[in-house]
């Protein structure tokens, strides 16, 4: 089987993975399942894959999806914790305290406070923590889960210290850093700028965007504009710096007593008003409730930031080897003795795992929490992660069998040759396709960069300019992976929601990965 044939049989997967989630409406874990089997089908037929490398693959998979699974764990035990001594209401009191404005208070959880923990941590830690706290000042857990991957989607290619642009860079074999990192800050500064309006616009339309465009300019100005600054400086901190900063511009702000009135709209994205009966009182003080999060933080930096500690605690590595395999069509995965290192001790789950345990002790000292809450923590934590993992697991060890066994390769030569000169609209889609399938900028770049490269370079194209549009269409495609929502969802108490989830965001992406497309495709002939 060749040509058209060929390639829709090797996208196929993906397809149904989508309808089953977003039409049909299926769980999750049941979709995923639906997908790997598909996708098993087609590796084996199409890709002319054997069986033994078919399980290799479903067993990198399974390796690759514990660096997600040890970030959920952890998420959810601390969201139990959280909820079962008050403590979201107590946030919640306190924002109230600080700023009567609605849509600034979801501003600062959804688009700065996540985009600081993009830059800090990644691998789904924005969504795991901001969603809760949204949800506690009133906003729906769907649209909680939603107005968070669009307010750090900007942060994707150099947040977690810039782990996304390594991987281009590396993959690629690129030589003009300067003008590619000079495209992809300007992309993702625009980006950065549409989430904030798209959020603001989502809970109340023109008049919302209206109200908070002061705040929109000089908050995007030092996301994208610092990350542009900060990115010639050290990319490592690209995304962190600007990041921490727009933090302070918001302080700065409410101290100058800007947006501290009530401000609010009838607005969709909010839940009906609950009755008194259902809250649960704030046991903790603002100092207890806070810990967790400046626990994490505060961790984050020595561990992540601290270069003799990251060194010494990164020395501990888990990693896998496998052998060699080729497919029957010739695609060829290098042995390895370093499959998908994960660093435990510096690991975004491990950093999760101090500050919830320091949290716990701490509560238990004040006496908010007691010995006897652990079993209804641990009941709550697995009720929430054992389907979440397993669709998690499912979805991932998918993923790799599409890499492994050359069906994503198929599927980008297949746009690659409709494309043809113009390659330039299609190199975002590529991206974003990468993302979807693995939920992962910094895996789509792996998977992706050199191809991408390659392609550049036939069609004689200036690499830079496809390059930028691969990390910039796996930056957006971030917010509509299947295992980023599903823990997302997770985490705001709504599974069953992921397609419901998908169905928003993927016109969002699309579109803006649209207008990457036309502006790559301009450059590609002009430059």
């Amino acid at each position: 089987m060749t040509g058209f044939l060929l390639w829709a049989g090797a996208a196929a997967p993906i397809v149904i993975l989508f309808l089953a989630m977003s039409i049909l409406q299926m769980k999750t874990e049941k979709a995923a399942l639906l997908g790997l089997a598909v996708s098993g089908l087609a590796a084996v037929t199409l890709g002319m894959d054997s069986f033994a490398n078919l399980f290799i693959n479903l067993t990198k998979g399974a390796w690759s999806a514990v660096s997600i699974l040890i970030v959920i764990w952890p998420a959810i035990v601390l969201y139990e914790i959280l909820q079962r001594t008050g403590a979201f209401e107590t946030i919640k009191k306190l924002a109230i305290d600080n700023s009567k404005d609605q849509l600034f208070l979801i501003l600062l959880f959804c688009w700065l406070f996540s985009s600081f923990l993009q830059g800090i941590t990644g691998f789904g830690v924005p969504v795991a923590v901001c969603a809760p706290l949204l949800i506690a000042i009133g906003v729906t857990p769907g649209w909680a889960v939603v107005i968070t991957l669009i307010g750090h989607a900007w942060a994707n290619t150099f947040g977690t210290f810039a782990l996304a642009w390594e991987a281009l860079i590396t993959q690629s074999g690129l030589t003009d850093i300067g003008m590619t990192l000079v495209m992809t800050c300007c992309f993702l500064w625009a980006v950065d700028f549409a989430g904030g309006v798209l959020i603001c616009a989502f809970y109340g339309g023109k008049r919302a965007v209206s109200h908070m465009m002061p705040f929109l300019v000089i908050i995007s100005m030092i996301h994208g504009g610092g990350q542009l600054a900060a990115g010639f400086m050290n990319t490592t901190i690209a995304a962190f710096l600007p990041t921490t900063i727009a933090l302070g511009a918001a302080a700065v702000f409410l101290k100058c007593g800007y947006y501290r009135e009530a401000w609010s709209l009838p607005s969709r994205i909010l839940k009906e008003p609950e009755s008194g009966g259902n809250a649960v009182n704030g046991n903790a003080s603002i100092g207890l409730a806070l810990l967790p999060f400046g626990l994490l933080v505060c961790f984050s930096v020595v561990i992540l930031m601290v270069k003799p500690v990251n060194l010494w605690l990164g020395r501990l590595v888990l990693q896998l080897s496998f052998p060699a395999t080729e497919t029957g069509r010739g695609f060829v995965n290098e042995a390895t003795g370093s499959f998908g290192p994960l660093h435990i001790l510096t690991h975004a789950g491990f950093i999760l795992f101090l500050s919830v345990s320091v949290t716990w002790m701490a509560f238990l000292k004040k006496g908010i929490l007691h010995g006897n809450d652990a079993s209804a923590v641990m009941k709550g934590t697995l009720k929430k992660t054992v389907p979440a993992s397993l669709g998690i697991l499912l979805l991932v060890m998918m993923a790799q069998v599409l890499r492994g066994s050359g069906l994503m390769e198929i599927i980008a030569q297949g746009v690659t040759a409709a494309a043809g000169r113009l390659y330039g609209m299609a190199a975002p889609f590529i991206g974003i396709l990468g993302a979807f399938v693995t939920s992962s900028n910094t895996s789509s770049n792996i998977l992706l960069g050199s191809f991408q490269a390659a392609m550049a370079s036939a069609l004689h194209i200036n690499s830079w300019i496809i390059l930028a549009a691969q990390t910039v269409g796996g930056a957006i495609g971030t917010i509509v992976g299947p295992s980023t929502i599903l823990l997302g969802t997770t985490t705001a108490g709504c599974r069953g929601k992921e397609g419901w989830v998908l169905k928003k965001m993927l016109p969002l992406a699309v579109t803006e990965v649209f207008f990457v497309g036309i502006i790559t495709l301009i450059l590609s002939f002009a430059v």
